[in-house]
């Protein structure tokens, strides 16, 4: 029997993965890169003087940093959740087979 929780998981997941999958990495890669570029920005902003030193090409840095980490990030999220969910169903399929 599986928990309610992987329940749950499972039908997130299948509503995440359904569509192509380039749809779930951009939309995925975008919503990352706007937070990691949130917090770039404002980490360079408190702890270096970036700013006064890094040119008017800094902002252009900065945005593809955001991007190159918006992708890895969603790149792992989909590998680990795509795992996970494999885990779950071959725990589900011994479960019925064993019934």
């Amino acid at each position: 029997m599986i928990s309610n929780s992987e329940r749950q998981f499972i039908n997130h997941w299948n509503e995440q993965k359904s569509g192509p999958l380039w749809k779930y990495y951009l939309l995925f890669t975008i919503a990352w890169s706007v937070v990691a570029f949130i917090l770039i920005f404002f980490l360079s902003k408190i702890f270096t003087d970036l700013w006064e030193t890094g040119g008017r090409y800094l902002i252009v840095v900065m945005i593809a940093m955001a991007l190159i980490i918006g992708f890895v990030s969603t790149h792992i999220t989909y590998r680990y959740s795509e795992k996970k969910y494999k885990l779950i169903m071959k725990k589900k399929a011994e479960m019925d087979l064993g019934s």
